[in-house]
């Protein structure tokens, strides 16, 4: 009887000392591969922000019938933040035609120059390349025709486009990755796709075979330019994808001795003085200045036109061009607030008139 219980309790002992060691193996190996990890990638595969930013604050008040009168009203009555979808005051000059703007950058003969065709989309003429943004040119920013519409055409028609050699995507959301648009180009084989971690799969189902994956401050070089993925503070979710499970970045455009800072979609944060040290100064920096209301939903996503002129002098740099403000409603901000705080918070920070770029949608102008 003694011996009996004493062989169970040495089984027991035994089973348990197995348990703690493989437990004790797991938290090590986890440990390890955490410190081996850079710190914006996480053990399960997903990526996070850097430190040095602000966290969104949800609202504990949530519940299903919030979610589906925000979802009513977005998609039935065409309403986003009890704002109209498509406002009714859009300024004359925010955007000229399409054949201006068409004659505008074919008759450009700089050696570089830089073509708004809305939101966060960038026509960016250097020497005989032609490299394109986030390019987003289509009516509706959603998977399947669900989600908002822009109530300003592309700057430029789609078929009066160049030779596209390079496109440079900084994260997967609709209205950055437009697969409506990225599908109609006829030269697929020939365009160089440039995009963050885990996302190249979606342009090689779309046909595109020059697909190359960044992490932040890796670079590509091609003939006499250099592309470097930059971090920016932004997040990442697709339709059928789990959040954060690819990743997002800004982008460094070097060619000779000129540099253009594109920034993707970023919230303010203080890393961005690192990223100036690193490579800065620029001598352009597009940057966000739109979609940051309300405040608690969207500080840890866009910045304000305040932080914005804060990131472009942490960044050092000598011309500052706004984007992300005036094609499509994704906040609750007057549309046309945006530029008018950016330039006076450009100003006050010391920025000449000259060194604040305001473009008209389809605009083209020449970096000197």
């Amino acid at each position: 009887m003694f011996y009996c219980m004493r062989s169970r309790r040495d089984f027991v002992k035994i089973f348990f000392n197995f348990f703690l060691t493989l437990f004790a193996y797991k938290y090590t190996k986890a440990a390890q591969l955490m410190n081996s990890l850079p710190y914006h990638h996480l053990p399960d595969g997903t990526f996070q922000n850097l430190p040095g930013s602000l966290k969104r604050e949800y609202s504990s008040n949530f519940s299903y019938l919030s979610f589906f009168r925000f979802f009513y009203k977005g998609i039935i009555k065409k309403e986003m933040f009890n704002r109209k979808e498509i406002p009714d005051n859009i300024p004359v000059k925010h955007k000229i035609s399409q054949q201006q703007a068409k004659n505008e950058f074919f008759s450009n003969k700089d050696f570089i120059s830089v073509t708004w065709l809305g939101h966060a989309s960038f026509l960016l003429k250097i020497g005989n390349s032609n490299i394109l943004t986030d390019p987003y040119l289509s009516k509706t920013a959603g998977p399947l025709g669900f989600g908002p519409n822009r109530y300003i055409k592309s700057g430029m028609n789609f078929s009066d486009l160049p030779k596209i050699n390079t496109i440079l995507i900084s994260h997967n959301h609709y209205d950055h990755l437009d697969t409506v648009t990225l599908k109609k180009f006829n030269n697929k084989k020939d365009i160089k796709i440039i995009c963050p971690l885990k996302l190249s799969q979606i342009f090689i189902d779309i046909g595109y075979t020059n697909v190359i994956e960044l992490d932040w401050y890796e670079e590509n070089k091609d003939n006499e330019f250099i592309f470097t993925a930059v971090p920016a503070y932004h997040w990442s979710r697709r339709l059928g994808q789990k959040r954060n499970s690819t990743l997002w970045n800004g982008y460094l455009i070097k060619h000779k001795f000129k540099k253009i800072f594109f920034s993707g979609d970023t919230a303010y944060g203080t890393m961005f003085k690192e990223i100036g040290k690193k490579l800065g100064p620029f001598d352009l920096t597009i940057i966000p200045i739109g979609a940051y209301e309300p405040r608690k939903m969207m500080q840890s996503s866009h910045c304000t036109p305040e932080e914005a002129v804060e990131i472009t002098s942490m960044l050092v740099s000598r011309n500052i061009l706004g984007m992300h403000w005036g094609t499509i409603r994704l906040s609750a901000e007057d549309p046309w607030e945006p530029p008018k705080r950016f330039k006076k918070a450009a100003l006050d920070r010391g920025y000449k008139e000259n060194q604040i770029w305001e473009l008209s949608i389809g605009q083209t102008k020449s970096l000197i």
